[in-house]
């Protein structure tokens, strides 16, 4: 026991002498930095670079409830005073780049006129931290283009949708080409920034299904003049990723005559380049037989030896369609048989409007002015591709048959991404 009692006394004496060395003189203790909080806040949304974000000074937002209206007629001014829409608390605190503070607004426009936004134009930081509305994004207006009316001379007219589509001269049996040389052989239509659509028989060997490399072929955008010299500030050449050729194309009726080129380098969108727009079926409300269409297109094959090759730009014209039988008549009565299926339309020259194209010779594309559908203001969209004609002549008063762009819509959208 007494042992067991030395031992306790021994215990009790080293804690405190270690407690007494541990505490030493009084000293005032502070923690670095400042006291942590935690407030509400919403990382700001990732966007592209056609988007341009502005934060918007903190405000309340004018909304009433129900209430509002019975307690304003119920009660008296000072009373309703008394229940006013909740202003957002003031923010405190410094939040760290790329975060805001809850009821902050962020206001969305796209950096280019050539450009309209889908999505929200104003997005909301919630209690959730989560922001209200969609993201938005930028894409290429379509059908918009600049100094472009029929009654302009044919000089001044651009049409920042026609792509020039090119071949290379390696394997080709033009002698007179030199090795490695281009051929502009078609034209087709920008759809967006990605994705030309042509005729199949662009871009597949002559009279089979067979698709062309893509190292044959080259895009070329923003051309106005056949000598790219001339168009050197404004032409993009653009390389082909893929070449869809559609399933149920037949080179020998040329029916469902229509491809598409995907685009490896992306189209830079300006007042030289931009898209056609596709039409569905509830835009063509008016007889088909009373659309003006414009065909627009560079002759194929002309030669490069020509004194006027310089000076040759792109070529257009207005046609109107005609019944299929008439047409199947008139090659008929011209010793050709031809078939009219239901992916094509014939059409022929407008007399009441300037020409200076022959569809058949150009490898063009067709196109008609609707107005948009959030506004009344035309816009451009894609009616055909010229697919075949007469091979002897060319006279204005032979038909010309095109590809119907609407039947393979759904097909071109499903494509476009």
């Amino acid at each position: 026991m007494q042992k067991l009692a030395q031992s306790l006394l021994s215990f009790v004496t080293t804690r405190m002498f270690l407690v007494g060395m541990t505490r030493g003189p009084a000293k005032r203790m502070e923690w670095s930095g400042k006291q942590p909080i935690c407030i509400k806040a919403c990382r700001e949304p990732k966007i592209s670079d056609l988007v341009r974000q502005k934060v918007l000074p903190m405000q309340v937002q004018s909304r009433e409830t129900p209430l509002h209206q019975l307690y304003s007629s119920a009660f008296s001014k000072q009373k309703l005073d008394i229940y006013p829409t909740k202003k957002p608390a003031p923010p405190f605190g410094d939040l760290p780049p790329g975060y805001q503070h809850l009821h902050t607004q962020l206001q969305y426009e796209c950096i280019s006129p050539f450009y309209r936004r889908l999505g929200s134009s104003r997005r909301t930081c919630l209690k959730t931290g989560k922001w209200s509305g969609r993201a938005p994004v930028c894409i290429p207006i379509c059908g918009k283009a600049e100094n472009i009316t029929l009654q302009k001379t044919v000089t001044s007219m651009r049409w920042p949708w026609q792509a020039a589509i090119y071949r290379t001269a390696n394997g080709m049996k033009e002698n007179s080409l030199r090795k490695g040389a281009w051929i502009l052989i078609c034209s087709g239509a920008l759809v967006n920034e990605r994705t030309v659509v042509v005729a199949a028989h662009c871009v597949t060997d002559l009279g089979k299904t067979i698709v062309l490399k893509a190292a044959e072929l080259k895009v070329v955008l923003g051309k106005f003049y056949r000598d790219d010299d001339r168009d050197e500030k404004t032409i993009q050449n653009l390389r082909i990723s893929a070449i869809i050729v559609h399933p149920n194309y037949d080179p020998i009726l040329l029916d469902s005559d229509i491809a598409i080129i995907k685009l490896l380098d992306k189209a830079r969108i300006s007042s030289h380049v931009q898209p056609i727009c596709l039409s569905s079926s509830h835009d063509l409300t008016s007889s088909t037989e009373d659309l003006k269409i414009t065909v627009t297109g560079w002759k194929v094959l002309a030669d490069i030896k020509d004194p006027g090759y310089k000076n040759d730009t792109i070529r257009m014209g207005a046609v109107r369609m005609v019944d299929s039988l008439l047409c199947e008549q008139q090659y008929e009565d011209n010793g050709i048989q031809v078939s009219i299926t239901d992916s094509m339309f014939c059409a022929k020259r407008d007399h009441t409007a300037f020409s200076n194209i022959c569809p058949a010779e150009t490898g063009g594309i067709a196109a008609i002015t609707l107005p948009g559908k959030a506004s009344p203001e035309l816009r451009w969209h894609l009616m055909g591709l010229v697919s075949w004609g007469y091979d002897k002549s060319c006279s204005l008063e032979l038909y010309s048959g095109y590809t119907k762009a609407l039947p393979f819509k759904d097909w071109i959208e499903k494509n476009l991404k």
